[in-house]
């Protein structure tokens, strides 16, 4: 019984309720299509800055192996060799001597 009124409904039903069900469900997936195409626009634009930062970051980590390079081969700081004298310190700690580091200023 229900089955059947239902179905009078539907072969009686306005095909302009159809039409617009219709276009509702078409706009929706528009709609649905715009939103990812932003996204996906987004994500481009993330990757592209993240791109940009990860060159900027091996740039930075280049100079930077450049100018610890560069610090090792001016430091003044050595270990005396193991022939060296040991020193007694408070404690019971014993170790080699070092000789006192020279200040030295970076390059900016």
């Amino acid at each position: 019984m229900l089955y059947d009124e239902l179905w009078e409904i539907a072969v009686r039903a306005d095909w302009r309720l159809i039409v617009a069900v219709g276009l509702a469900i078409g706009a929706y997936v528009v709609v649905l299509i715009r939103s990812r195409m932003r996204i996906w626009k987004r994500i481009e634009t993330i990757e592209t800055r993240v791109g940009k930062m990860q060159s900027e970051i091996a740039t930075i980590l280049q100079v930077q192996a450049a100018l610890i390079t560069r610090l090792n081969a001016n430091s003044k700081v050595g270990i005396d060799p193991p022939s060296a004298a040991v020193e007694m310190t408070g404690g019971d700690i014993v170790g080699q001597s070092m000789s006192t580091p020279t200040t030295t200023s970076l390059p900016r």
